[in-house]
């Protein structure tokens, strides 16, 4: 009991502010997950939007193909790095 009313006067308003603004965000993180669901079985019953948005994402990643293979080169640096017992010969 003398415990808990210790725990509860070393918190402080910022350390409330904290865990609720997490609070807020994962419910927003969770609510925005079931619309965009929600919202991706609709659009896949018209396959014309389906492939449109197949030709947008196209567009887009031939547009920034050289800083998405830039990422890719420095994501597989890091991974070599993390795990230092894989031989560079590959």
């Amino acid at each position: 009991m003398q415990n808990e009313q210790n725990q509860t006067e070393s918190l402080t308003e910022e350390d409330f502010g904290t865990k609720t603004g997490a609070l807020v965000k994962l419910g927003l993180i969770t609510v925005g997950t079931q619309i965009a669901t929600e919202v991706i079985h609709r659009v896949a019953r018209y396959p014309l939007v389906v492939f449109g948005l197949g030709v947008a994402a196209g567009v887009y990643a031939h547009k920034e193909r050289k800083k998405i293979i830039r990422t890719a080169r420095q994501l597989q640096h890091q991974g070599k790095n993390l795990l230092p017992f894989q031989s560079g010969d590959k």
